[in-house]
């Protein structure tokens, strides 16, 4: 029997999200060739920029990119693991998660940038690459059993695909010159992995003292977490959100 891959269905969300990628993707390509202007130092977020009072940078800079590569297996990656993501979130907590994912990343990429000081506050962070890498955190929590393909050749479970991203962002981090930005990506998917842990526990009607290993009596009032263990996408439900598993 021939093995189907399997497609997520397109959401509304990921379209509007991956038009607007590509779009400004596009546009900002012809700028560059029919006049050598490019729009990555205005939409881009950088200290500079924030210094001159271009506050919108938080919100424009992932969907300016300049690379084709990368714009492409963005984009994939959000519609292949934010369409499952959704699925089982459902479209505001899904929302919710982008934005502290690329807001997170924006603020611990400015940090870095002070600190490095010199020329690298003029270098903007750009692109869903912060984005990304937390949606993969998320999914290799949710969905970790899950074989996915690294390099289109060696395929390995999801969790295990995860580690391996997160090891490589860390190593880039470390001992590239230009790793300010793998900093940002890793900052982001800790930032979505804390806020996953927190709504789960939230969820159990537990708290910070639980985190901590207390035995304090857990709060009741609060939804209960199922755990699911199955591998196909499942619709939200308000009343049993699975933000964890």
């Amino acid at each position: 029997m021939q093995a189907q891959m399997y497609v997520p269905p397109l959401s509304k969300t990921n379209k509007y999200i991956i038009i607007a990628h590509v779009a400004m993707f596009l546009l900002n390509s012809i700028l560059k060739v029919s006049s050598g202007v490019s729009l990555a130092g205005v939409l881009g977020l950088s200290l500079n920029g924030l210094g001159n009072g271009l506050v919108f940078q938080f919100a424009s800079f992932p969907f300016i990119e300049v690379s084709f590569m990368s714009a492409l297996f963005n984009s994939l990656l959000v519609w292949f693991i934010g369409g499952d993501l959704e699925a089982r979130w459902g479209q505001r907590f899904y929302l919710k998660f982008l934005a502290i994912s690329a807001l997170s990343s924006g603020v611990v990429y400015l940090l870095v940038s002070l600190v490095a000081g010199g020329a690298f506050q003029y270098v903007p962070l750009q692109g869903l690459g912060g984005i990304v890498f937390a949606l993969l955190i998320a999914y290799g929590i949710i969905f970790s059993e899950r074989q996915l393909t690294f390099m289109l050749l060696f395929p390995m479970k999801a969790k295990y695909f995860c580690m391996l991203l997160a090891g490589i962002e860390l190593y880039i981090g470390l001992f590239s010159a230009h790793g300010k930005a793998s900093w940002a990506h890793l900052s982001a998917g800790a930032a979505g992995f804390a806020y996953l842990k927190w709504k789960s526990m939230r969820a159990k009607g537990q708290g910070f003292k639980d985190l901590m290993g207390s035995k304090a009596p857990k709060r009741k009032g609060r939804g209960k977490l199922r755990i699911v263990r199955d591998e196909e996408p499942a619709k939200a439900d308000p009343k049993n959100p699975k933000y964890w598993q």
